[in-house]
């Protein structure tokens, strides 16, 4: 009797242990910097996020978390570190102190996403900047294409700059700004609507995905656009949640991580900015042009070349991981 009683039970035990094995780990992806409506999200991760999945088969599920809901801006990377969230998305800029040398993308330069992504990962893979990602498993790392000045009166002239109070996202772009005379403050993406809304700025040094994707050109329609400083992403995992994987979802994240990945996020950006170049450009009341002809030399010399130096004498190792980063952008830009 007793073992007719037994096997039953064991039958379900064994079915419901096959079935707990069957399901697919979830994973929570902090994605604070984008929503579901913005183009970061249907052509960056939602697409990284269905290669993971596929490629796991059934065994991962990704569920991202938007806004602050796991993470902000700020916190991002402290979250992915301690296991609050399992995997983040966000910019270095925002995380004070702890990526010195990847701020080398910061810089003024007329490097675009992709090349830049692709080098930005190869720094970390030859180990001049990899000390800076030891605490968290980096999965990609990305370069957005550089920022520009945005302001709520009409700006062509290096002169016209000076004394503007400039809400910043980097320290290249703080530095650039005071060299151009103004007066920069640092804040994050998601605050710089309501400072300009507020008149608490004069206007902003971001790109055009900016101005989309925080509605910033709803609160600025000049535009100079000349190379003022860029942005470095990253997307990292905590290393437990990686290590505790099972083996075909471990081989998913690593199948789509990389310079590989990097490449793919870079070039997302490319084409995200160049749709929304054009949706600025297609709004009325908006002046979009280049820095005047006759200040383009003094802009290198008197700003951009002074920022480099700066850059160079501050950070450890800064001339060699400049030197590799400009070679491989430039590698890549010629298609080898």
């Amino acid at each position: 009797m007793l073992g007719k009683i037994i096997a039953p039970v064991a039958a379900l035990l064994f079915a419901a242990n096959a079935a707990t094995a069957d399901e697919p780990v979830t994973l929570r992806f902090a994605v604070p910097g984008s929503g579901a409506a913005s183009p970061t999200w249907s052509q960056m991760w939602q697409p990284w996020i269905a290669r993971v999945e596929a490629d796991a088969e059934g065994s991962l599920k990704l569920q991202a978390f938007f806004g602050g809901t796991l993470a902000n801006m700020f916190n991002v990377y402290d979250r992915a570190v301690s296991g609050a969230a399992d995997l983040g998305t966000g910019v270095q800029g925002s995380i004070g102190g702890k990526f010195p040398g990847s701020s080398v993308v910061e810089l003024p330069s007329d490097i675009a996403g992709e090349e830049g992504a692709a080098a930005f990962w190869k720094l970390y893979r030859d180990g001049l900047i990899k000390d800076e990602y030891a605490a968290v498993r980096p999965l990609a790392l990305f370069v957005y294409p550089q920022s520009f000045l945005n302001a709520q009166k009409p700006v062509t002239k290096l002169d016209e700059v000076k004394g503007l109070r400039l809400a910043t996202l980097t320290k290249a772009d703080a530095g650039v700004a005071q060299k151009l005379g103004a007066a920069p403050f640092s804040t994050s993406p998601t605050e710089v609507y309501e400072i300009l809304q507020r008149h608490a700025a004069d206007g902003v040094i971001i790109g055009w995905l900016g101005l989309i994707g925080f509605k910033l050109a709803e609160v600025t329609n000049h535009h100079m656009v000349v190379g003022l400083g860029s942005g470095g992403g990253f997307l990292l995992m905590n290393n437990d949640a990686y290590q505790k994987l099972p083996e075909k979802a471990r081989q998913a994240i690593d199948k789509n991580s990389g310079y590989r990945a990097s490449r793919q996020l870079g070039a997302g950006l490319d084409k995200i900015y160049a749709g929304s170049a054009e949706a600025v450009r297609a709004m009325p009341g908006h002046s979009i042009g280049p820095l005047a002809a006759g200040d383009r030399d003094r802009f290198q010399k008197e700003i951009v070349q002074p920022v480099i130096d700066e850059w160079i004498a501050k950070i450890p190792n800064g001339a060699a991981i400049l030197a590799a980063y400009r070679k491989e952008a430039s590698a890549i830009r010629a298609g080898q």
